[in-house]
This record gives structure tokens, C-alpha cells and sequence, in this order.
């Protein structure tokens, strides 16, 4: 199938919000060349499209609390500079308002508040780039006003339902985060967190505002919902999955109150806190494995936006309980759904008996053994899960089977299995990958003459050690923003990673620390580059700040010094993330690894993009 089918679609739509009124439900949709905001009363046809006066996509947004205003954030060339823009429904050809002209700063829509339609909460760095303070922004007048400031330490703010800061975490050591509520004028310790606790969520203030709703892992192996007392700091556990992570829970925006959570063992997992609303989603399971997601509800809390979805594609519906679900979109992959691989968990055993969670597609009548690329997801603090993948599907649709392993340190299988990763970069997380593959040959799937390493940021990094530690593996390797200097990652991160650094610091390395700058350079591909001996592409956006751009131009400089085979596309107007802000570049991104692919592992090329 050609690329426009995955990565240009004019049918493509996602992401689809109830209005807090219940009246209109938006959503993500294609034109012109781009992503943008659409919208339409509920049971009418009458369609609107937000023109962002902008050649970027818009990847999601907010209703304001009067049901006509819509905002949502865009950067300019891939920086990650996000700005928050303002439109609305009645006037869509308007250009938007800049409601954050703050040169240099990133911002977001921290809380939209309930019954204050002419204000929003935004947290935004423009004060101190290393961290993040919150304002109260008007919708009419622009003006900012600030409503918490930083005082240099702090993670995570928590507002309720009238924006009023409420709790926040704190980094009060290099492995120390404490909660603190708000009492009177001042902060108080409610509860202590390690280095480890720093995926702790703040969810939400209770509806008696007795309590408030955490996603944490404090004093356990897993993530679970629990609720704390906001005066002794007494915590109840709320749910829990007995094998993973909570990976996140919904909660009613206006109540304060969970209406569902969500993990993923291996399909996706669900528990409703509501049986309302369990009945209401009911009608819409399916015979085989699914996946599940709430995307909005009104401010009743009873019309909810749900998305069904499987490794082929997604459909979206208007749910309320006593109705029968109403569509309202299908994932522009439905149209040739039949024509997409097949995507299973799978186990793998590594050597040193670890159990990894790993995913495997297959395209329709893949012929085994036969190619397989290694797919390695970035973070390295994320993981992979089941469900629809543009860049998987285009694999399998070239005929290649794709491995996705869960190496050790990826989230959500708990602490445990977080902390094998201190000290393992290059190490025992990349023996996992390679554990992988030869689990794959070992059970007829993969032809060991052709294999592929691809992935992106830390996933990029994965495939250049890949193809200097291990040149013998792979047949060829795709780094997408790839660091290849821990050291020079390490000292060049951007400002506001300043919290973060100690994580950092614990899994990586301190570059300032004699002994641990050695083992990040033994640790880094660029001092590697003579050991490599197939075909690498490189592609890096030139607006990246988390990984920058010099990253992969000293690799390329230290290959082509060494006579090996290497590709290297810039691209001038992104920056870190895979989805781009415009199709021109995703085409292009994706032209370039399938033809790469092609030549390196024998699989297909589809026709050569248009216009």
C-alpha cells in the first residue's frame, strides 16, 4: 500500500472530546495537508473545521468550560516550545489567539476550570526555563496572573475543580519527593517518596476535599489507585493489578471521582468504578481481543467519548447509560484493515532467566522464517503496548515480521523490574534485545541473515549499539534522533530536565564524576564506530532539544572517517517526535526506512510518494 495510506490519510481522525456541556463532541481530523480540530453538534451533520492559520498539525486539544472555545498547543518547527492557542466553534476561520507569547517558554493547559468560563490554568516555564509555575490566564484579555510559583523544586502541581492549587511534589532531595498539601497560606508534608516513586500521578481531589486520588507506587512493587488522606496522609488502596502497573485512571473532572483504570499485562485491561457506564460500554465488546479507552465526559458526568480499538485500527463512539452507543468515527486503517498483520504477546526468556513482555506482528501469510525488524522503543522510561502502530503496520505491509521487546527498566511491569536497568545501558538492557531476536530464530520465525534494528531516541540509541556492539546481529540499522555520546546527552539536556537529572544520574551515569564520564564513553556508539560493519540510516530533526542534533552528526562524522555505510537525513523544520508536524515530513521519514529496509532485508518498497 503506498505511504499516504499510514502517514497521510485525508481520512485519518482520532481523539474525539465531548463538550463540558454535552451539546458538541470535536475531534482530530485531516486538512489541508495537516491535523486540526474539527467539530459538530451531537445528532446534527453540521461540521465545522478550525482553521489554525498554521501549515503545522495540532495533535490534540481542550473544550473550554463554555462549550464554544477550544484550545490546544503548538510549537513552531518541532522546538517543543508549545504555545497555548485560543478559537472558537462560532468564528472557526478566525485566526487563533496566542494566550502564551512568551518567547522561549513551554506551556500547556494545566485545568480547565469548572465554573469559571473565562479563565483557564496554565503551566508554563517563561518565569525559570528549568521549571514550571502556574498562571491563571483570561480567555478575553490575555492577561496571566500568577497563581503558584515554583520555588525551584517542584515536579508536579495538582489543582481541583475550581483551580485552586491544592497539593504538589516536591523534589526536596537528589532521591527524595515529598507530597505537600495546601493549608492555609502555607505547605504541608503529607507524604515521603524515593527516586523510584517519581511516576506517582496526582489525579484529583476528592469530592468531600478530604482526600485526594494518586496513582503510586510508594512502599510497594506496582503502581496502583490509592486515595490519601489530606490531613494524616493515611493512604487506602483503592485498585490494584495483580501482575503490572495501574498504567492510568480516568477521573470526572467535576466530582473528582475515578470512573475507570487501565493496565496492560498483555491485551489491555479495564475496571470501572462506574456500573452505569460499564453498561453503557457493554454493547460495544468484541469476540476477540480489545482494547478500551474513555476519552471525555460531560461535566454530568454521564454522555462519555469511548474508543474501541485492536493492533488494526480504532473506532469511536458517544456513550450514555439507556442509550445504544452512537459512532461517531472509524481510524482511517479500517478501510484496509484485512490487509494489516496480526500482533501478539508473546514471553521471552533472557539469559539470565528474566521474563520479558514482548510483542510480535506478522503480516498476512508471512512465509517463515523470513525478515524481522527489531522495533525498540524509546524513554528509556516508557514501554511498548498492544494496539494500532502506524510505523508496525507500514512494516508488516512491506513484509517484514516486527519485534517489540520490553526490555528491563520499561515501565509498567513495577519497581522491580524498573531498577534492572541502573548501569545496563549498553549492557544487560541491549542483551534483551538481542535475547529477542534469537528467541525469534530460535523458533523458525526470524531468517538470522535478515534481521533489522530501528527505533527512536532511546530506541535509536539501541540501534547504534546494535550496530557497533553487535555488529554480527543485524543486517542493517535505522536510528530516528539517536544519542550516540552519553556524555554530550547528558551535559546538553534541556532546561527544564532539571528535576529529572537525578534519575538520570542513578540510571546512566554522571558525566561530571571521573569515574562514570569513563563508562558513559565506553557505554556510547560514537567511540564505537570502527566496530561497525553494515549499512546505518540516521535521521534526526534539527529542532531537537531533548537530543540534539549534534548527537547524530558526530556519529555520522566518526563512521564516514571510518569508510563505513551510512545515510544521514536532516530535517530542517523538526525536531525530537516521531509524528512530525506535517506530512511532508513523515512521508519523507518513512519513504527513506522503507527503501533502506528494501535493499538492506529484500522486503517491499510501495510506489514513490506524489506530490
Amino acid at each position: 500500500m503506498p505511504l499516504w495510506k499510514f502517514f497521510g490519510n485525508r481520512e485519518t481522525n482520532w481523539g474525539y472530546k465531548i463538550s463540558p456541556d454535552g451539546a458538541r463532541v470535536g475531534w482530530i481530523g485531516s486538512h489541508k495537508s495537516r491535523m486540526t480540530v474539527f467539530f459538530r453538534t451531537v445528532g446534527e451533520r453540521d461540521s465545522g473545521i478550525l482553521d489554525t492559520h498554521s501549515p503545522r498539525s495540532v495533535f490534540g486539544f481542550d473544550w473550554a468550560a463554555d462549550s464554544r472555545r477550544v484550545l490546544y498547543i503548538q510549537d513552531r518547527d518541532g522546538d517543543e516550545r508549545h504555545h497555548v492557542y485560543l478559537m472558537s466553534v462560532d468564528s472557526p476561520d478566525e485566526r487563533p489567539v496566542d494566550l502564551t507569547p512568551w518567547e522561549g517558554a513551554t506551556s500547556w493547559v494545566h485545568r480547565i476550570v469548572h465554573g469559571d468560563p473565562d479563565h483557564v490554568v496554565i503551566a508554563s516555564n517563561r518565569r525559570d526555563l528549568t521549571v514550571f509555575d502556574l498562571y491563571r490566564v483570561s480567555l478575553a484579555t490575555r492577561e496571566a496572573t500568577l497563581l503558584a510559583e515554583n520555588p525551584g523544586d517542584v515536579t508536579t502541581w495538582l489543582t481541583d475543580v475550581a483551580g485552586r492549587p491544592r497539593a504538589r511534589l516536591r523534589q526536596t532531595g537528589p532521591t527524595r519527593l515529598d507530597l505537600e498539601v495546601a493549608r492555609a497560606a502555607e505547605w504541608a508534608r503529607l507524604q515521603t517518596f524515593d527516586i523510584e516513586e517519581f511516576d506517582t500521578r496526582l489525579l484529583g481531589v476528592t469530592s468531600d476535599g478530604a482526600g485526594l486520588w494518586l496513582t503510586s507506587s510508594r512502599g510497594r512493587d506496582r503502581r496502583a489507585l490509592v486515595r490519601v488522606d489530606i490531613v494524616t496522609g493515611a493512604e487506602t488502596m483503592v485498585h490494584e493489578h495483580r501482575d503490572v502497573d495501574v498504567d492510568w485512571v480516568t477521573v470526572d473532572r467535576v466530582t473528582g471521582q475515578p470512573v475507570a483504570a487501565f493496565a496492560v499485562p498483555d491485551y489491555p485491561v479495564w475496571h470501572f468504578f462506574r456500573p452505569e457506564l460499564a453498561a453503557a460500554v457493554a454493547p460495544l465488546a468484541r469476540p476477540s481481543s480489545f482494547g478500551l479507552r474513555i476519552l471525555s465526559l460531560d461535566d454530568h458526568g454521564r454522555r462519555a467519548t469511548v474508543e474501541i480499538f485492536t493492533e488494526r485500527g480504532s473506532e469511536h463512539f458517544l456513550v450514555e447509560p439507556g442509550r445504544d452507543p452512537v459512532p461517531l468515527g472509524r481510524s482511517e486503517s479500517m478501510a484496509f484493515a484485512d490487509q494489516l498483520g496480526t500482533t501478539e504477546p508473546v514471553i521471552i526468556q533472557a539469559r539470565d532467566g528474566l521474563r520479558l513482555h514482548a510483542y510480535l506482528t506478522r503480516p498476512p501469510g508471512y512465509r517463515a522464517p523470513g525478515p524481522l525488524v527489531l522495533h525498540v522503543h524509546g524513554g528509556h522510561w516508557a514501554r511498548d503496548s498492544w494496539g494500532y502502530s502506524s510505523p508496525i503496520q507500514l512494516l508488516a505491509n512491506r513484509g517484514y515480521a516486527v519485534l517489540q521487546v520490553n526490555y528491563r527498566g520499561s515501565t509498567g511491569y513495577g519497581r522491580r523490574f524498573k531498577e534492572l536497568a541502573v548501569g545496563e545501558y549498553a549492557g544487560k538492557m541491549h542483551d534483551d534485545l538481542i535475547d529477542g531476536v534469537r528467541w525469534a530464530v530460535a523458533a523458525g520465525i526470524a531468517d538470522p541473515a535478515r534481521v533489522a534494528i530501528y527505533g527512536g531516541s532511546y530506541g535509536g540509541y539501541s540501534a547504534l549499539v546494535g550496530m557497533t556492539f553487535t555488529p554480527d546481529v543485524f543486517a542493517c540499522g535505522v536510528s530516528s534522533v539517536g544519542m550516540s555520546n552519553l556524555v554530550t546527552l547528558l551535559e546538553n539536556a534541556p532546561p527544564h530536565w532539571k528535576l529529572w537529572m537525578p534519575l538520570f544520574y542513578k540510571y546512566v551515569g554522571d558525566p561530571s564524576r571521573p569515574e562514570d564520564r569513563a563508562r558513559l564513553e565506553a557505554r556510547s556508539p560514537l567511540f564505537r564506530a570502527r566496530d561497525a560493519r553494515r549499512p546505518i540510516l540516521i535521521i534526526h530533526g534539527a529542532n531537537d532539544q531533548r537530543v540534539r542534533l549534534r548527537e547524530s552528526e558526530q556519529m555520522v562524522e566518526a563512521l564516514q572517517r571510518e569508510g563505513k555505510d551510512v545515510r544521514f537525513v536532516i530535517l530542517p523544520d523538526e525536531g525530537h517526535l516521531r509524528a512530525y508536524g506535517n506530512w511532508r515530513n513523515l512521508i519523507r521519514h518513512y519513504r527513506e526506512v522503507e527503501v533502506f529496509l528494501g535493499q538492506c532485508l529484500g522486503g517491499g518498497v510501495g510506489p514513490a510518494p506524489g506530490g
